[in-house]
């Protein structure tokens, strides 16, 4: 259970997928097989170090939720650190301990995932372990309450309690009306308040069933070994019928939206969010001739345009010549089960308004795509796209990950490959056109953060 159940921090994580335009894979999967049962099993070996990562991957997370249970993913994902038929409380993080092993897990809005790394000789100790609370769960009620109230706890801390958090959870809920991205991961206090020990074991026997789940395994395995061991410990579980995916799609925006929030802060800023394009599962090929795909590729490049730390131009003459900013940074969604978006998040410098911010952020874009910039812009994007994907490979966890992004869109994994050729091709003018497309004001979300003051007038 760590900061991926967070909707800040998964909010953050996925602005670094994009923006630094990491895509790690430089090889195919050794296996990608489907077991008679519906699993599927992703296995990469790389034995560069003794390690074997293990992610065990649920496609239901948030989005799947319905209005008064939102939460529920994210409470099982706590409950699965309980007990099993065969396991009493906390055996299976004792376990991993013991072994010298790391072991985590996430809800996000699309998936709930769980992951172990250990030395490679115990990769068949967690496999096992894993199977088992994927299918012998034990639900206690006196497990439940308490981990009702850990959930609260830490919905106070990462949202209630944070500027920021509280920001992010109110700019969703009014950017969107009909999509389910606009409930909070955590889910809302009110509905955590009031779940119930059955919502979790029915959320359960739904969605944690073998067709609905991937096991990827990356590090120093040998596939078939692996293979053996998932079928050994999973092929006796059913296929069961999945529930209906209702699309939920968003209805077009027709008016700008704006909302005033305030909370004991030190700084004033404010968060402004456009409808933007988004790859799906049904967007087609990861190819530079089609329409969507080119779209979002050439956003998440106008994204590093504006706002890269080094070079990004709101950055460059927004921070540091005219100094009307403390911080800006930019985040786009660009695979996704839901609708898309495209976020500024900026904090004014002491003694500028938001209004002038806002409105000087609006007038550099609009400058950016009226004059045509000159081609080393692009090429540092693309040349900066290049190294981190060299970069990222060193990183075990990150090739999972980015499995995990794919599995659950249900794209194709080659896509980590492709997508560098269409981000190859991006020309200027994809840039200006996805820009006009994005930044039309009738189709904005803009949330104003201020300080509220104590009675002794500190924050």
């Amino acid at each position: 259970m760590d900061n991926w159940k967070n909707p800040v921090i998964l909010f953050l994580y996925c602005i670094f997928l994009w923006s630094s335009n990491v895509l790690a894979f430089s090889n195919p999967p050794t296996v990608d097989k489907i077991l008679t049962n519906g699993l599927r099993v992703l296995v990469f070996e790389d034995h560069s170090a003794p390690t074997v990562i293990q992610m065990t991957v649920v496609r239901a997370g948030s989005i799947d939720e319905v209005d008064g249970k939102s939460g529920v993913a994210h409470v099982l994902e706590h409950m699965m650190f309980k007990r099993t038929e065969t396991m009493k409380e906390g055996e299976f993080s004792r376990i991993i301990g013991s072994l010298g092993g790391q072991e985590n897990a996430f809800t996000s809005r699309e998936i709930t995932g769980y992951h172990q790394q250990v030395h490679k000789d115990h990769l068949e100790t967690v496999i096992k372990l894993e199977a088992d609370r994927m299918q012998n769960l034990v639900f206690n009620q006196e497990d439940f309450k308490k981990e009702i109230q850990v959930v609260l706890q830490e919905r106070l801390l990462r949202t209630d309690d944070s500027p920021k958090g509280r920001a992010y959870e109110t700019l969703f809920a009014q950017a969107f009306q009909a999509s389910p991205i606009r409930r909070p991961i955590i889910g809302w206090r009110d509905d955590i308040l009031n779940l119930e020990l059955s919502d979790a074991k029915e959320w359960y026997d739904k969605w944690y069933v073998p067709n609905n789940i991937t096991v990827i395994i990356a590090g120093a395995v040998e596939s078939s070994k692996a293979v053996t061991f998932i079928e050994k410990y999973y092929g006796a579980s059913n296929k069961a019928s999945l529930p209906p995916r209702k699309p939920r799609k968003e209805p077009p925006q027709v008016g700008q939206r704006r909302v005033e929030l305030s909370a004991p802060a030190e700084n004033k800023f404010f968060l402004k969010l456009w409808k933007a394009p988004v790859i799906s599962e049904d967007s087609g090929d990861m190819v530079y001739e089609n329409h969507k795909v080119r779209q979002v590729v050439a956003m998440g490049v106008l994204g590093v345009l504006l706002g890269d730390e080094d070079t990004g131009i709101l950055i460059k003459k927004l921070v540091r010549e005219s100094q009307k900013a403390v911080s800006i940074s930019i985040g786009s969604s660009w695979m996704s089960r839901g609708p898309g978006y495209f976020v500024v998040d900026a904090t004014p410098a002491r003694g500028v308004s938001i209004e002038e911010l806002e409105s000087e952020i609006q007038h550099e874009i609009k400058n950016i795509l009226r004059a045509r910039l000159p081609e080393k812009y692009l090429n540092m994007v693309k040349r900066r796209a290049k190294a981190d994907q060299i970069y990222q490979k060193d990183s075990l966890m990150s090739q999972v990950r980015e499995a995990s992004l794919f599995v659950t869109n249900q794209r194709s994994l080659d896509e980590s490959k492709k997508w560098l050729d269409v981000l190859e091709s991006i020309t200027f003018e994809d840039v200006v056109k996805v820009g006009r497309l994005i930044f039309d004001e009738q189709k904005s979300t803009v949330l104003l953060f201020y300080p509220q003051k104590l009675k002794d007038n500190k924050l």
